[in-house]
């Protein structure tokens, strides 16, 4: 493929060199000194802690030419420079796609008014990184030190570019790319964890992390700071994204205090953070004050934000070293060691260190799905529900795959598979999923399943006892005995309604109808969209019938059946009066949450699910 990085700065050099080394063809686009220095020298990186450089020799050019012909433009560098070169992106009508990889809070309308929205991407680079003259000094990224892209498109959408994009990412050694549908979320949520206490503390220390450390009350502050970022967004409307991230908020003071004061004496900050918030003061601020703005809009709190802000300006005196004289409050988590355990697993993820255990996507026998996590570990299946696809399950395959072997998948006729295959009977979709689990050398597992998918579940494990270890129901009814001769006839009518219906009024509805928050319901409309009003009329007529045939019995394994608060009134009241026929069952609600409880409340969810885990394990 041939690609053009636009910002020579450490990262994009560093893309520029790992794209350049896996066989693609790369021009590095540079003005001034940097690119004098990259003519000189070329490419050179310095990893943290290596003895030797590396060193690349890539074309250089100094400008992208309305008529230059790329099939792929990374523009690494942060937004408030990447708004300032968007006319001279956009005299190059010929570049399908765009990728800007960087920090963003205002999103990418900008972006799009300008290139519109079918050629432009969002994404984050990693690792950090700073300048030293002509070298880039980087964190150590290789096989062995692994870092995970973030990319997705503006929309939400998954697409075949999108799919295209991650995979030319994914050639460069030391990364995996994770296609995400909720970047502008994630870039803000990145953002607020960043700017609105961390950087301005580390500035109010001399820009000196030893020195941050050593001081406890600015660690308070930039703690409570950020806290306050995190809720100001949420209270703008914007869900936390990576979810682990909302766990930051309950996470009592001490604690805190004690992990980011640890961390901030680590190299490994030196180099990701305080390289980059002294050598990018002016972007630093610029994010900080539209990230304030934006809480402001919203009518959030910004009490100590304001008391930190001073500290963008360098002619700020710098706080007093080493003062002790703020209370902490140990309010949140309840148990120390439970903090602790939240705290760290927060920070795993903020860092998007990639496992040797990464999610893989693949597809055998026309399954397509994604499986993670240690191979000796619990198994944990996920299936979606009606129409959707396995982005459902998002939230719980990221904090569930550090422990658990976890397997999600797109049921024939959704998802991946929408154009590939068509809705099929239980049966079908049964062998399917157990001859892909053969491959994946899974013998048993936790079936956790979302409306249809708990009761394709139930039918697995009432025809399969022994592939399954325990059931897990989210928004589920019983298979056995579920409905009336006359309801389903009256959802028979429901088919045909269906058929007469607008496609896009369909999928809007349909993200209205079983989702509770505005995250949560788009996502439902653009899977719905995916998998299309053919398959969606097809996909009810063989529900239908697995439903009239159900099963002769219900399941003596454990059982999880969680329901949202929100819940359709019949849903919630079937699904206790299924609770209470059930020998080894319980019965959880999730507040705020609706018909796709574990994605409208997926904090809630997590800990709901996690517990009943431990008890299986």
């Amino acid at each position: 493929m041939k690609i053009l990085v636009f910002g020579a700065g450490p990262l994009g050099s560093l893309k520029a060199a790992r794209l350049h080394e896996a066989g693609h063809d790369v021009s590095l686009l540079a003005r001034g000194q940097r690119l004098a220095d990259l003519k000189e020298h070329g490419v050179v990186i310095q990893q943290e802690g290596a003895d030797e450089e590396e060193v690349a020799h890539i074309d250089v050019v100094d400008s992208l030419e309305p008529d230059d012909d790329y099939d792929l433009v990374l523009v690494v560098m942060g937004e408030h420079q990447a708004v300032q070169i968007l006319d001279t992106l956009a005299e190059n009508e010929s570049v399908p796609t765009f990728c800007f990889m960087g920090n963003n809070v205002n999103g990418s309308d900008e972006m799009v008014r300008a290139l519109g929205k079918e050629r432009v991407m969002l994404g984050f680079p990693y690792p950090g990184g700073k300048r030293d003259g002509h070298v880039m000094r980087v964190l150590p990224i290789d096989e062995d030190e692994q870092y995970t892209i973030p990319i997705g498109e503006v929309d939400g959408t998954i697409r075949p570019r999108t799919r295209a994009v991650a995979a030319v990412l994914s050639d460069m050694r030391g990364y995996d790319v994770e296609i995400r549908t909720d970047m502008d979320e994630w870039l803000k949520y990145h953002v607020a964890l960043l700017m609105s206490g961390l950087v301005p503390a580390l500035y109010a220390a001399d820009t000196r992390m030893k020195r941050l450390g050593g001081t406890r009350d600015l660690l308070v502050l930039s703690i409570r700071a950020t806290k306050e970022g995190l809720r100001g967004l949420r209270k703008a409307g914007y869900s936390p994204s990576p979810p682990v991230v909302r766990s930051f908020e309950y996470v009592p003071e001490p604690i805190c205090v004690w992990a980011i004061g640890w961390l901030m004496r680590k190299e490994y900050a030196k180099v990701s953070v305080e390289g980059h918030a002294r050598d990018g003061r002016d972007e630093m601020a610029y994010l900080f004050d539209e990230l304030r703005s934006l809480i402001e809009e919203a009518d959030g709190d910004t009490d100590v934000i304001d008391q930190l802000a001073p500290y963008y300006d360098p002619d700020t005196p710098s706080y007093p070293e080493g003062k002790r004289e703020i209370s902490m409050k140990w309010g949140g988590l309840v148990s120390p060691a439970i903090g602790i355990g939240v705290l760290t697993l927060a920070l795993r993820h903020l860092r998007s260190k990639a496992r040797a255990d990464s999610a893989a996507e693949r597809e055998s026998g026309g399954v397509y799905y994604e499986v993670s996590g240690p191979e000796e570990a619990t198994a944990v299946v996920f299936t979606h529900g009606f129409a959707l696809d396995r982005e459902t399950w998002q939230a719980q395959t990221a904090t569930l795959s550090e422990s658990y072997r976890v397997f999600s998948w797109d049921v024939p006729g959704c998802g991946d598979a929408a154009e590939s295959s068509v809705p099929v009977r239980f049966d079908v979709s049964a062998r399917k999923l157990l001859d892909v689990l053969d491959d994946e050398g899974i013998d048993q597992a936790v079936l956790i399943g979302q409306s249809m998918g708990s009761l394709l579940n139930q039918y697995v494990a009432y025809h399969y006892p022994d592939r399954v270890r325990a059931l897990v129901h989210v928004g589920g009814f019983p298979l056995h005995d579920g409905f009336s001769e006359r309801t389903i006839k009256l959802m028979g009518v429901h088919v045909r309604l269906l058929q007469l219906m607008p496609e896009k009024l369909t999928c809007d509805m349909f993200g209205r109808l079983v989702a509770r928050t505005p995250q949560a319901q788009e996502y439902a409309r653009q899977a719905s969209a995916r998998t299309g009003k053919a398959n969606m009329v097809s996909l009810e007529r063989v529900f239908l019938e697995d439903i009239e045939e159900g099963i002769p019995e219900q399941t003596e394994l454990p059982q999880l059946i969680v329901a949202g608060e929100d819940e359709y009134f019949w849903l919630r009241k079937k699904a206790k009066e299924w609770n209470k026929k059930l020998r080894n069952s319980e019965y959880k609600t999730v507040p705020d949450a609706g018909h796709l409880a574990n994605h409208d409340n997926p904090a809630t969810f997590n800990e709901i699910l996690s517990s009943f885990l431990e008890t299986v394990d």
